[in-house]
């Protein structure tokens, strides 16, 4: 599978998938698979440089896409196939 995602997009992706590698101890998207809880919030975003206004919108294009659902609002989580097609371009946008 793979997603039709922008750039900023990708980035947000990659924001949300640092965030849970840094919850786990893991180095890039395959290692999710040893983690059930991969939650995401949209104050990732702001906290990687997102404005509240540009993260609201890269959020519901993130949860159009399906790189996050609704698991039980507020809770949301990164999608595994998600995180694994991101771990095939994981690297090629370190300028992300």
């Amino acid at each position: 599978m793979t997603f039709n995602l922008t750039k900023n997009e990708t980035a947000a992706a990659m924001a949300l998938v640092k965030e849970c590698l840094s919850g786990m101890g893991g180095t890039r998207p395959i290692d999710l698979d040893d983690d059930p809880f991969t939650w995401v919030w949209p104050d990732v975003l702001t906290a990687a440089g997102w404005t509240r206004h540009e993260a609201a919108g890269t959020w519901s294009a993130l949860l159009e896409k399906g790189v996050i659902y609704a698991d039980d609002p507020p809770d949301f989580v990164l999608a595994d196939n998600a995180y694994r097609w991101l771990d095939t371009i994981w690297g090629e946008n370190d300028d992300l």
